[in-house]
């Protein structure tokens, strides 16, 4: 389930990149449809997620080794469209890179489906934010095509790493994402689940919640929403990239998770 859902904290995006200043009804967003009643993307950001087949997303080609499968391709999608065109993203600003999203929770069982329709794959970068080289045609490979059963042992790996330090996966019940219309439930008020969760990653009991950024890294995933109150991107602060985590160009390092 998504945190919050009052209070105001889908009625803006995230800073700079191809996001809107502020979120607002779409009429046909393609494969990000579920975020049309209040979009922090364009139609034509909408439309280069759902191009078939689908190659290069905001400069970054996703077919470097051959063309996606489309079980892979549609959980990339989902992925892409929920950094793209959803204001809830904006709860997880990253500190370094405001366009960026830092440690949002998927919920392990995505991202177990995930690596499922992924597996057979191939893919020549592990984070797709930093091991890719850069040229004229933009990304390349820096290494070998490998299944993505090989350059990740799990759903938790993938899900922690191809993206950088966009997102941790999180183990039901702890508060976290499915990427479909379930997500709009808001949590109970207290912001908090009833239950610790089963991973050996999960933060000790007692203790205030760090926010996002504050250190733990996926430790922390079941507090990430507690308390409901997201860090804003200070109104001094410049920004001048388009977008970080997901994949980046050096020369306009944008991103620290989807972009």
């Amino acid at each position: 389930m998504l945190c919050g859902g009052a209070g105001g904290l889908d009625s803006r995006c995230l800073a700079g990149g191809k996001h809107k200043v502020a979120p607002s009804p779409e009429g046909q967003l393609g494969v990000c449809q579920l975020y049309a009643a209040n979009a922090c993307c364009s139609p034509k950001v909408a439309q280069e997620i759902s191009s078939a087949p689908l190659a290069k997303v905001n400069d970054i080609s996703w077919n470097r080794c051959r063309s996606l499968s489309p079980r892979c391709k549609h959980y990339l999608q989902r992925v892409e469209c929920f950094y793209r065109c959803s204001p809830s993203a904006a709860r997880w600003p990253h500190p370094q890179r405001p366009t960026a999203v830092l440690e949002v929770p998927l919920c392990l069982s995505f991202c177990e489906a995930w690596y499922e329709a992924c597996k057979d794959d191939l893919t020549c970068a592990r984070n797709w934010v930093s091991d890719w080289q850069w040229g004229p045609q933009g990304n390349n490979c820096s290494r070998d095509c490998v299944p993505y059963s090989q350059m990740y042992r799990d759903g938790r790996e993938l899900c922690e790493n191809i993206w950088g330090d966009s997102f941790v996966a999180a183990r039901e019940p702890c508060p976290c994402l499915s990427l479909t219309g379930s997500d709009t439930d808001p949590l109970p008020e207290d912001g908090d689940s009833s239950e610790e969760p089963d991973s050996t990653k999960d933060p000790p009991r007692g203790g205030a919640p760090p926010a996002p950024g504050a250190g733990g890294g996926a430790g922390n995933a079941c507090n990430l929403c507690k308390p409901l109150t997201p860090m804003i991107v200070p109104p001094t602060q410049t920004v001048t990239a388009s977008l970080a985590p997901l994949a980046p160009h050096p020369a306009t390092y944008r991103r620290g998770g989807p972009t």
